[in-house]
Parts: structure tokens; C-alpha cells; sequence
């Protein structure tokens, strides 16, 4: 899909991305169809938009919707017919069946709900993982913080290039990786050994091209203890999908952007008939 289109795609928000108040719900579940009232005008929901005013939402017959509150990380599933009303707190069903509650983030799991540069990082993920570079670069990890201890450092095609260079230099400008591939990503894993709290810096060099070229990325190792705090979050095997993309979620709006995009693709591997999903994971 080219940029243009992406544009477009992104209409499909419960309301426009460009609004300064922080949402303080998303949709985490969406198997039919619901619609949010606004202005006396229906905008369908989906699945991963967000929730950024008190709304009233109406579910269709034999749907359900699942609606994740930021702020204590549990999730309150519809199941149609039914009107709800999101409020900025909790939910009130009007009509239809009582809600069910699930927990899927830790307690507070962000404490006081979406800051607004926390917002602010939400609206650029979902943009840049959908952008197309318009040159040879680097894609993630990428002026973040990393909490993964085996990044996997990826980059867009480069001309006729088959074969690209990686190498990564430690904090006192050593190489402590170097490999070449085929491929425009390369997960070193425990080949590289990265410290915690420390800055690095990598290149990738196209190979076979009459042009000699190169793309820079930089990044920062978490500190150990926020490392291990955010790990035990991780949802663990089996774990509901909602569980899941509330944690990537969460991951990008704390600033986590290459370990919030490694989420995205592994979702995007398991899940690949679900379009938003598969979406966020390119």
C-alpha cells in the first residue's frame, strides 16, 4: 500500500488521530460490528482504534467488543445487541447484556491514563510503521530505548542490492558485531552482547551497487531494573490476543518502539487474516 493510502487508512480511528485530548480507551476485541455515536452522526468502530471522549456505541447482533481502559488495563467485553456508554472512567451498559470484565495489564498499568506525549508516540508508531521510506535507511532500533537484550535491526531495500552489511560499535566506538546478509534484517541474538543502560550506535551498508552508501541508527539499552519490570508484564504463552496488543500498545507509548514493533510482526505472523493487525506488523 503507498503512502497515500495509509493516509486514508488512518481515518478509520474512533476519532481523528490529530485531536489534543489523550485517549483514554481502545478497542482491544471486535468480531461484527459497532458504531460510535458522534454528532449525531455512526462511525464504525475497529479493531486498535481509540476511545478519546465519553461516546455512546451501539453493538450489533452477535458481536463483540472488547474495550480496554488505559489507565487499569482491564478490558470490558459487549456482547450484542447492546448500547454502552464509554465513559472516561468505566463503562455503562444501557441495553443488553451486563459487561464482563478482564484483567490484561498490571494494576495502574498506565497510572493517571495516556499522557499526552505518551499519545503523541502512539500517533507516530502508527504512522511511521506504515510509511514508506522514500531512500536507503535505517528502520528499528532507532533513536529509542531498547528493552530486548537481542534486537533485531532491520532496514528498507537499497537499488539492486543482494547482499547488505550490518555492524554494530559498542559505547567506546568498538565493533562488537559484524555479518553480512541477504536479507534487509538481521537478529544477531546472542552473537551480540549488549549492557544494560549503555548507548550504541549501527550501520548497514548495501553491498554489489555501483554507489557506495550507508544508513546510521542509535539506540539505548534500558537499565536493568525498568527492563525486568516491563518484561514481567509480557503476556505469557496462550495469552488472549487482547492481552497482547494492549501490551505492544503500551510498549509504544512508553517510548519502547523497536520492542513494540517486534510484538507487531510476531502478531502479524499468527494472526494474518486479522487486516489491522497485519497492518501494524509491516
Amino acid at each position: 500500500m503507498n503512502g497515500h493510502a495509509w493516509v486514508g487508512a488512518l481515518a478509520g480511528f474512533a476519532f481523528s488521530a490529530l485531536a489534543q485530548a489523550a485517549p483514554f480507551a481502545m478497542i482491544t476485541d471486535l468480531k461484527g460490528d459497532a458504531w460510535a455515536s458522534e454528532y449525531g452522526k455512526q462511525k464504525k468502530l475497529t479493531l486498535l482504534s481509540y476511545i478519546e471522549s465519553p461516546v455512546e456505541v451501539k453493538v450489533e447482533p452477535s458481536t463483540t467488543l472488547g474495550v480496554t481502559y488505559f489507565t487499569s488495563g482491564v478490558q470490558y467485553s459487549f456482547q450484542g445487541p447492546a448500547r454502552v456508554a464509554l465513559g472516561a472512567q468505566a463503562p455503562r451498559v444501557i441495553d443488553g447484556q451486563p459487561a464482563l470484565s478482564t484483567k490484561l495489564g498490571p494494576e495502574k498499568a498506565i497510572e493517571g491514563g495516556l499522557s499526552r506525549d505518551q499519545w503523541r508516540r502512539l500517533q507516530q508508531a502508527t504512522v511511521v510503521m506504515r510509511t514508506v521510506k522514500p531512500s536507503f535507511a535505517v528502520v528499528s532500533p532507532d533513536k529509542s530505548v531498547v528493552l530486548t537484550t537481542e534486537p533485531e535491526f532491520e532496514w528498507t531495500a537499497a537499488g539492486e542490492a543482494k547482499r547488505f552489511r550490518l555492524v554494530v560499535y559498542g559505547p567506546d566506538n568498538k565493533i562488537l558485531h559484524e555479518a553480512t546478509t541477504e536479507q534487509t534484517a538481521l537478529q544477531p541474538g546472542s552473537a551480540l552482547k549488549l549492557e544494560p543502560g549503555q548507548k550504541y550506535r549501527w550501520k548497514v551498508e548495501p553491498l554489489g551497487v555501483a554507489t557506495p552508501g550507508r544508513a546510521v541508527g542509535t539506540f539505548t539499552t534500558e537499565n536493568e531494573a525498568v527492563r525486568e519490570k516491563m518484561i514481567a508484564n509480557r503476556p505469557g504463552a496462550g495469552a488472549p490476543l487482547a492481552a497482547r496488543i494492549f501490551f505492544a500498545t503500551v510498549l509504544e507509548a512508553e517510548g519502547y518502539m523497536a520492542d513494540a514493533r517486534a510484538e507487531w510482526k510476531m502478531l502479524a505472523r499468527e494472526y494474518p487474516d486479522v487486516a489491522e493487525i497485519k497492518q501494524r506488523g509491516m
